[in-house]
């Protein structure tokens, strides 16, 4: 029997810290025009992508399938309405959908009707294991999900165990004997091999929606990964392929030669090398069976394995190392994640090539190869590298956005600074300028040059850009912060009025450092009429550096690296990365900080209490989730007398948030510590999973080594 005292308990505390009085609403505007080469970016404030795994599903009912986008690192969905338009890709970003998404979805998602009622149903990552979510759409309650398990399982002979899975290693959920219930391919546990996990819910139930599977005891299709290439060795070389067993002593000795220590190539050596695949399973060549494609951490290639056998028994007789070698092969760093589905409205599935891993492409990072014949032959014609995320503003890897009217025409301009562009692992840190190019009481934005007074030549990773007047002589400099925590300074020599010209001024400001990932403000924090500076940083903390000079020779000395006392690092996570926007909204000055786990705090009670500490009104502000490494701007966009927010993140995109309710987009609910019940439904065993996010060890640890 459940205890439901243990059960309200979890659910009043969990309502109790997501519900918070806010005295401004705020609301997701995409009515915001921005422009490129004179084209308006369809979905310009999506919010950006780094490693998008797609899948698809009808969300609103309409028949026709929308799109789903999900960002491994920053456990981000997005959501986009296919608006259905014959041969175009028409999606469009519609956020209201991501917030009925599950939150624990971590590593991948995969989209597969599992019980063939007519709706995708969703798959995760989850803990060494598959998790799957029931598509339960009704057109009275539109989207919903409801957990089924955690853990789907097999059969390996005379033992039961969930069907082994990674985070960084995505199966193929395919029919692949067409008996109309879903099979499973996944690597096996040492990265060497596919397995194979049949479905008998038809054979045993006549019903496919059981998950009932068994694992067929060989490798699937007898092939096996080469050693250091995302290549396979084919039978009949190696005619016979490793048994799965629970006595070591019965291993084949195939198995044996992978044991660790054994030869030049350990078991654990492979599988530290092979953490990294993503596997598609399709019918290419029309002939009944399934062939796959891998992306994988062995190369940047996408792999073709033809399958010669039948249905019923795989038999790899031929492959293609450089897919498709007939077009422009489909290579990208790290993992090439290969994705198949209708992107153009023309009934034909086409090939969309995405980067799976977070070090890898951030920019050129989704390939779109049209099908030029059918779903039976399957000829795919190379048409761009952008796909989609050419409707976005985006910046690569982070997004730090700041309001500045560069070319003095009294509108507010955005300027976006970031963490990188990829560039073949040689990354280069650029701020984007996007002018301010409306003509009535909205803005519009147009991207003048994605290298804003040619930042890119001083090797600066992690720039966070700020404005003001640091020489006394009218017109704004500019100060960037940078990832090695210093400040650099750009004079102005425009002259007051004059559209900006920055030069490059001194590389280590008044020698000011302040750690890592210095994000200034430049502000008059204690109303004594010049400019202080507030730096943010890794820490997750504040830094009050008060002007003690002039207002035409600053000099900065540090009053506190408490400032405030406020630290938004999360207790699971390893960094904050503060990122601070005072400012005074008539009533005093109020502090919205954006941190890395993507939400923003809000602080008062700042005024005349510079020294002790702040009050906390909302650590989850306005509800505004964009994880990871939320970087809030500030300024009035439509002309309301109201601020409005531009929110950057990880995913190298933006976000905007304004207080004009008539062009509300339902926003994604929050996410963070919560629980699930599973499985759904049950008889006798419930399972209360209380999930409590922790930061990616892979992006921790490349964040680290990349910025410091």
């Amino acid at each position: 029997m459940i205890n439901s005292r243990i059960v309200l308990l979890t659910c009043s505390i969990f309502l109790q810290i997501q519900i918070n009085a806010q005295p401004v609403a705020m609301f997701r505007d995409t009515s915001i025009a921005v422009y490129h080469n004179s084209n308006r970016l369809e979905n310009a404030w999506a919010g950006g992508m780094n490693t998008p795994v797609f899948g698809t599903m009808d969300l609103n009912g309409d028949g026709k399938m929308d799109l789903i986008e999900f960002d491994a690192p920053s456990f981000r969905v997005n959501t986009f309405i296919n608006l259905g338009i014959a041969n175009m890709s028409s999606y469009k970003y519609a956020p209201e959908y991501a917030r009925v998404f599950p939150k624990d979805l971590e590593g991948w998602i995969r989209t597969f009707d599992y019980d063939y009622d007519g709706d995708m149903d969703l798959f995760s990552y989850a803990g060494g294991a598959i998790s799957l979510f029931r598509n339960d759409y009704t057109s009275g309650t539109g989207l919903m999900f409801t957990p089924i398990t955690y853990q789907m399982g097999t059969h390996y002979g005379g033992f039961s165990t969930n069907i082994y899975a990674s985070r960084v290693n995505a199966p193929a959920l395919t029919d692949l004997d067409n008996d109309g219930d879903m099979d499973v391919l996944a690597f096996s546990i040492s990265g060497s091999w596919v397995e194979c996990h049949k479905s008998y819910s038809m054979d045993s139930l006549g019903s496919p929606g059981q998950l009932l599977h068994y694992n067929i005891p060989v490798c699937w299709g007898y092939f096996v990964l080469a050693n250091n290439t995302n290549t396979a060795v084919l039978p009949p070389v190696l005619p016979t392929c490793p048994l799965w067993v629970a006595n070591p002593s019965a291993r084949t000795p195939f198995e044996e030669s992978f044991e660790p220590g054994s030869g030049p190539l350990s078991l654990a050596t492979r599988q530290q090398r092979h953490a990294g695949s993503t596997l598609l399973a399709l019918d290419m060549n029309g002939d009944g069976d399934k062939d796959i494609l891998n992306g994988d951490i062995l190369g940047n290639n996408v792999l073709y394995i033809e399958n010669c056998g039948t249905p019923d028994s795989a038999w790899v007789c031929a492959q293609d190392t450089a897919f498709p070698s007939y077009d422009i092969p489909a290579n990208l760093n790290d993992v090439a994640g290969p994705h198949y589905f209708d992107a153009n409205n023309d009934g034909s599935n086409d090939l969309i090539v995405s980067n799976f891993f977070f070090t890898g492409e951030d920019y050129y990072n989704v390939k779109f190869y049209r099908n030029t014949t059918n779903n039976q032959s399957n000829v795919f014609a190379y048409v761009k590298n952008r796909w989609l995320v050419d409707g976005m503003i985006e910046v690569g890897t982070g997004a730090h956005p700041v309001f500045f009217d560069v070319d003095q025409d009294g509108k507010k301009d955005l300027l976006v600074g970031n963490d990188f562009y990829y560039n073949n692992n040689s990354p280069v840190g650029k701020i984007a300028y996007y002018r301010n190019t409306g003509t009535g009481t909205k803005a519009e934005y147009t991207l003048v040059t994605d290298d804003f007074s040619g930042v890119s030549a001083t090797g600066l990773l992690g720039i966070y850009p700020a404005f003001g007047d640091l020489d006394g002589d009218g017109d704004a400099d500019m100060l960037l912060g940078e990832s090695d925590g210093n400040l650099v300074y750009y004079q102005n020599i425009a002259g007051v009025g004059n559209p900006c010209i920055f030069i490059l001024t001194q590389l280590n400001y008044q020698s000011i450092n302040i750690g890592d990932n210095a994000a200034p403000q430049l502000v008059d924090v204690d109303r004594d009429g010049d400019l202080d500076l507030l730096i943010g940083e890794r820490a997750g903390t504040l830094n009050y550096y008060k002007n003690t000079g002039s207002p035409t020779v600053p000099v900065f000395s540090l009053e506190t690296s408490n400032f405030g006392g406020l630290n938004v690092t999360k207790w699971n996570s390893f960094a904050g990365f503060s990122a601070p926007v005072l400012f005074d909204n008539g009533s005093g000055y109020e502090l919205i900080v954006g941190s890395m786990s993507g939400y923003l705090y809000h602080y008062n009670n700042i005024d005349g209490n510079l020294a002790g500490n702040f009050n906390l009104v909302d650590s989850m502000f306005q509800n505004i989730f964009e994880p990871q490494v939320a970087v809030p701007a500030m300024a009035d966009v439509d002309s309301d007398g109201k601020y409005d927010l531009a929110v950057g993140s990880l995913a190298g995109g933006i976000v905007l948030y304004t207080q004009d309710a008539t062009l509300s987009i339902a926003q994604p609910a929050s996410s963070g510590a919560f629980f699930t019940l599973y499985p759904n439904p049950t008889e006798q065993l419930l399972n209360i999973a209380l999930v409590l996010r922790l930061i990616n060890d892979s992006l921790s640890s490349f964040l680290m080594s990349e910025e410091n």
